[in-house]
């Protein structure tokens, strides 16, 4: 069950690192995130829900921000990346994403693992290899293409 909002924020000079987690909907408090800093860093690891009311507001959020500053999204969970890839503006040209996790199959347990990669990781549209604690090679668990495709103007 998603659960409340919250903001953990650390000011480095005109830098913030803001540590989000719960659901962003329309109850949470995209408020408590200050402006008027030069930079930016969301690590979205805790976010465990996003609707559609939290997508407009987090545009209006970036909105509010401004576009001169810089922002960096990192640990995005699958559910942030399916927002970047579908929603025009979830992400701006002033943005990038360090790393995020991405949909792997380990087929001995039969289960679906999200394994941390970062975004320099992606060479020509293409999940790098990945193995489970037993070496074994783990199976990219989506379409390359679609799931890759906010590099693609990178």
């Amino acid at each position: 069950m998603a659960g409340n909002f919250q903001v953990k924020s650390q000011i480095e000079g005109k830098k913030i690192n803001a540590e989000l987690s719960g659901a962003i909907n329309e109850d949470a408090s995209l408020e408590q995130i200050p402006s008027g800093f030069e930079q930016y860093v969301f690590d979205f690891n805790n976010v465990n829900l996003i609707n559609s009311c939290g997508i407009r507001d987090w545009i209006g959020l970036l909105d509010r921000l401004g576009s001169n500053v810089k922002i960096t999204y990192k640990r995005c969970p699958q559910i942030i990346i399916e927002q970047i890839n579908m929603v025009k503006g979830f992400i701006r040209p002033n943005t990038s994403i360090e790393n995020f996790y991405a949909p792997y199959f380990d087929p001995e347990p039969d289960q679906e693992i999200k394994v941390l990669i970062k975004t320099s990781d992606i060479q020509n549209g293409k999940a790098p290899a990945m193995k489970n604690g037993k070496g074994e090679p783990l199976e990219f668990d989506a379409i390359e293409d679609q799931y890759f495709f906010f590099l693609k103007n990178k």
